[in-house]
Parts: structure tokens; C-alpha cells; sequence
């Protein structure tokens, strides 16, 4: 079994709109793109390494068929394109590098969290025509959405913090942990008046593609629902939440 094959196979399944399907006759499987699937096999697969991974949960059944990567194929490829020190995170959130000035002046580079990547995954979403499939509205309510998750998640501890500075009485630099406790809890309290205003289906969309940045096939296979369902259902709940902002 050729693990460097089977990686490039999966980041081919990862980073676009291709799946497994068995190769001409078989026993074999290749990877095609779904919008051209009368081409060449762009990389092959031994049909025990396909039944390998698939036993091991890293690719699934789909439609006609087909193979695609599950949740944990995904968080698999992720891992081993990790930097060194970056494995767990990045299954879960996109690490850039970016340049600033520390103490003395000097100019460095850090790697951290890309924030603004949901936003632009769901700005680059588009229609049959490649217009944008979500309007301005419907992305700044994402983004507030995000805006009050991300702060209502910051700061979060499991249990007392034995170093933090007794709480003062008065409004100063003691109280500082007091205000931002308050600022996550009101975050927290927006964000599920929001949620809880759409329907169930529609909330599950809105929460696991602009929260927790599930892909909408992902969602569709989880759901049960038929493709391109989960791309309306986004579009329906935003545009809801846009009208109640």
C-alpha cells in the first residue's frame, strides 16, 4: 500500500469537486472531477487501499456510487498538511502566517488563526450564472453571527482561575474580568435569540456552515438531504436572520 499515492489521492478529494469511482471495469478506482467524469483518471487507487479507507471511516459512499472524504477524511488531510505543531488546530480552523512588529521594532512573522476565511468561503459561494449566491445582508448577518460566537467561545476556562486579581466593587482594571464575562454572555445571549428564531433544518445550516465551517456536501450527506438543498437552506436562513437584523 503506497501511502504517499493515497495522500495525494485524498488531498485531490480535499481541495476539489472530485470523488472515487471504480476505474472502467475495475477492480481499481480513480479519481475523477465530477464535471467532467469521460476523462482520464486523474490519480488511481488499489480497490484494497479504497476498501482500507473506507473501513477506516476516511471516505464514504455518496451519490451514484461514488466515494468522497468524510468529516474525518478531511480532518485527516488537514493533519498531515499541518506545519510541525499545528496538526490539531488546523483540523478545525485555517492558520496563516501573518507580519508584525514586535517590542523592539522589528518585523516578524507569526502563524495564528485566519479569522476571515468563513466570510470568504461564503462571499465566493455562487450561482448558475456566477453571480454571488449570498447578498451583502446575507453576509454581514453571517458575520455578525461569527462575530458573537467568536466572542461568546473567547475566554472560555473549566473551573476557577487561582491568578486572576480579586474582583473589585468599582469600575477599574479589578473589574476587567467582570466586564469581559459580561460581554461574552451577552454575545452568547444574541446569538442564540438569533438562532432560535429560525426553524430547525435552517438553524442546523446556518450553525454548522457559518459556525462550525462545515461544507454544505458534508451537511447534505449528514442530513440526508438531495445535493444543492443545503446551498438554498444557507441562503433561506440568512436572508431571515438579515431581515430580523
Amino acid at each position: 500500500m503506497s501511502e504517499r499515492r493515497i495522500g495525494r489521492a485524498l488531498a485531490r478529494l480535499a481541495a476539489s469537486d472530485a470523488v472515487l469511482r471504480l476505474d472502467g471495469a475495475g477492480p481499481d478506482y480513480g479519481v475523477f472531477t465530477k464535471s467532467d467524469r469521460r476523462r482520464r483518471a486523474l490519480l488511481r487507487l488499489h480497490a484494497d487501499e479504497v476498501r482500507s479507507l473506507e473501513a477506516d471511516g476516511v471516505i464514504e459512499r455518496h451519490e451514484d456510487e461514488a466515494l468522497v472524504l468524510s468529516p474525518a477524511g478531511l480532518a485527516r488531510v488537514a493533519r498531515e498538511n499541518a506545519a510541525p505543531g499545528e496538526a490539531f488546530v488546523t483540523q478545525h480552523l485555517a492558520i496563516v502566517s501573518r507580519d508584525v512588529v514586535d517590542s523592539d521594532g522589528a518585523l516578524r512573522k507569526v502563524r495564528g488563526v485566519d479569522s476571515e476565511a468563513p466570510m470568504r468561503r461564503l462571499a465566493a459561494l455562487r450561482g448558475l450564472k456566477g453571480e454571488p449566491w449570498l447578498s451583502q445582508a446575507e453576509l454581514s448577518a453571517a458575520g455578525k453571527l461569527r462575530s458573537d460566537w467568536s466572542v461568546g467561545e473567547l475566554g472560555l476556562v473549566r473551573g476557577s482561575d487561582w491568578l486572576a486579581p480579586p474582583m473589585g466593587t468599582t469600575r477599574g482594571p479589578g473589574n476587567a474580568q467582570e466586564s469581559a464575562m459580561a460581554r461574552r454572555c451577552d454575545a452568547r445571549r444574541r446569538l442564540a435569540d438569533a438562532l432560535a428564531r429560525l426553524a430547525d433544518p435552517l438553524r442546523r445550516v446556518v450553525e454548522r456552515v457559518c459556525l462550525y465551517e462545515e461544507g454544505l456536501e458534508t451537511l447534505e450527506r449528514s442530513e440526508g438531504w438531495p445535493a444543492r438543498s443545503a446551498k438554498l437552506a444557507l441562503k433561506l436562513g440568512l436572508a431571515q436572520l438579515a431581515a430580523d437584523f
